[in-house]
Formats: structure tokens, C-alpha cells, sequence
């Protein structure tokens, strides 16, 4: 189910199902809530309790993540890890499928997550001192350490800006100056570099990829665009040069392979298969089963038994 389409819930019961996409799906729970917003610019709070295991996140703009209070790890698509920790900050390139855990050993999680779109990157590097080129490095998450100035600027944000709607000038202006903050204390010109870097990653990215990565992932045609770097219009059409076919038709049949797999090569109960397919109802999975394969899962168990 959606984001559009559920009650309020916790950020914690939306992950055990689900693929963050960052920003977008970050709006309207009760321990995550942006504090101002324009597009996809933004600054959000959010405040875990209990323990957050293997939580899959994709990143559709550069992130800046503060933790405030607990400790979070981030795992990259290589296996790196990279451990946030009090007074901290990870610089989350875009276009990153990621992992974060969370274990409440010390107490909840207290973060911040600001993301910066292109025109307010575009300002800070026309005002900031210029950098060396960026290096290939920089393409991928930093770690920095913070600062009390960092904390006293992210402590004033609810009390400040938690009761109004903020205009997209002010969304930027609040970005821009911490970005500047930042700036300012950061004598290797790290920050810089990377957001070049970031300016410079603007290309579209590459359907096959993405989609033999997330076939399987609870998303829309609408979300698969938006990984993709297009409008829906766009990567509808780009879809079908690539596969022949619409995007919805080629996830029924990917997701109707994934499950012949698991009905041949595992003893998983077909509830089971059907839900890792995207069906709610296993019913309705065995008949599109047998629309797919003219025979039903069990009969293909009971077939190859024999």
C-alpha cells in the first residue's frame, strides 16, 4: 500500500514492507515530520524509540543526516558500513540504495535530514569559495563531525519554523545557511567538492539497472519514474524502447517468475510466495499463476514431486 493511500502510521510500521524513497515518502508519520519543505528540498525531524533493522532507503536527492541523539548505521550497496553517532553527519549522495539499523541500546534515535535540491546547490557553489575537483570519492557517502554550531542551528529549527509554512525563498535561504555553516568550518573544502559532484550527477539513469534492482520493491510505475530521473510520461516511453513492452505488463512477469522460482526451488507456503510477489490475496496469485504458467503453484509442486 502507498503512501497516499494509508492512515497516519509510524515510520517504524511503514519500513517492515516497504522501500524509503527519500524525500518523498517521509511526509505525514508520527515519529518523522518535515519541518519546512519545497519540492524536493526539504528539513525533517525524526525520533525513533524502538530498534530499526535492515531498513531500505533509496536517496532521490543529495541528504545531509544529523544525528542528534542514539547511533545509526548506514550500509552501502558494496557492504560498507558507516556508523553515525552523536554530533555527527553523513553526506548521503543521490541515486543511493542504502540500509540503516537502529538498536535502542542508549536510548531513542533524535536525527535530522535535510536534502538539497539543484538550485540551492547551484547557489552555495556560485558564493562559496571554489574547491579542487572533485575526486570519484566524493561521489559516494562522507562522514563528518559536526559541531555546536550545528546543534544550536537544528535545535532553533522547531521552535523557530515548527508552526508555519514556510515559502520556497525560505526553505532555500534556511538550506543555503546551513550549508554555509558548514562551509565555514570545513578547511579541506570537502563539502564543496561533493557538491559538485552532486551538480554534475544530473544524468538520467539506466532502466535495466533499475529495474532488475527493484523489480521486487512495493513501488509504483509513478516511483520507478522518479528513480529513473523522468517524468511518468517519459519513462513510460523509455520503458518500452528498452522491453518491448509497458512497465506494468513486464513487473506482472518479472514478479510471476520470482514466485515460479520460489514454487520450484523453495518449500515456502504459497502465502508466502504470493505476498513476495505483491499479492495480498493468495487466491487471486493462483489464478494469475496459472494465467502466467497454465498450471497452479501446487499442482507444479505435486507435477515435479512425481
Amino acid at each position: 500500500m502507498r503512501l497516499k493511500d494509508r492512515p497516519v502510521e509510524t515510520l517504524e510500521c511503514h519500513v517492515r514492507d516497504n522501500t524509503l524513497l527519500i524525500p518523498e515518502d517521509l511526509h505525514g508519520f508520527a515519529d518523522a515530520r518535515a519541518i519546512m519543505t519545497h519540492g524536493r528540498s526539504g528539513i525533517f525531524h525524526k525520533r525513533i524509540r524502538n530498534d530499526m533493522e535492515d531498513v531500505a532507503f533509496f536517496t532521490n536527492a543529495p541528504c545531509l543526516a544529523y544525528v542528534a541523539r542514539g547511533r545509526e548505521t548506514f550500509t552501502d550497496a558494496d557492504g560498507g558500513e558507516t556508523i553515525v553517532g552523536p554530533g555527527d553527519m553523513l553526506f548521503l549522495p543521490r541515486h543511493q540504495h542504502m540500509l540503516s539499523d537502529f538498536r535502542n541500546a542508549d536510548g531513542p534515535l533524535e536525527a535530522w535530514l535535510f536534502f538539497f535540491d539543484a538550485p540551492v546547490i547551484a547557489e552555495f557553489l556560485r558564493v562559496a569559495r571554489p574547491a579542487p575537483a572533485p575526486s570519484a570519492s566524493e561521489g559516494r557517502a562522507a562522514l563528518f563531525a559536526g559541531s555546536a554550531c550545528l546543534d544550536a542551528f537544528v535545535r532553533a529549527l522547531p521552535q523557530v519554523y515548527g508552526a508555519i509554512t514556510a515559502p520556497a525563498a525560505l526553505v532555500q535561504a534556511k538550506l543555503l545557511e546551513l550549508l554555509m555553516l558548514l562551509h565555514l568550518q570545513d578547511r579541506g573544502h570537502h563539502l564543496h567538492g561533493f557538491l559538485r559532484h552532486q551538480s554534475q550527477d544530473t544524468s538520467r539513469r539506466n532502466i535495466r539497472q533499475i529495474m532488475r534492482a527493484h523489480a521486487l520493491d512495493d513501488m509504483t510505475i509513478a516511483d520507478y519514474a522518479k528513480l529513473s530521473g523522468r517524468s511518468l510520461s517519459a519513462f513510460q516511453r523509455d520503458f518500452k524502447r528498452a522491453f518491448g513492452m509497458p512497465p506494468g505488463t513486464w513487473l506482472r512477469q518479472a514478479r510471476m517468475d520470482h514466485a515460479h522460482a520460489l514454487v520450484t526451488h523453495s518449500d515456502k507456503p504459497i502465502a508466502e510466495i504470493a505476498h513476495a510477489a505483491g499479492f495480498a490475496d493468495s487466491s487471486h496469485f493462483i489464478r494469475q499463476f496459472k494465467a502466467s504458467f497454465r498450471t497452479t503453484p501446487k499442482q507444479l509442486r505435486q507435477d515435479l514431486s512425481r
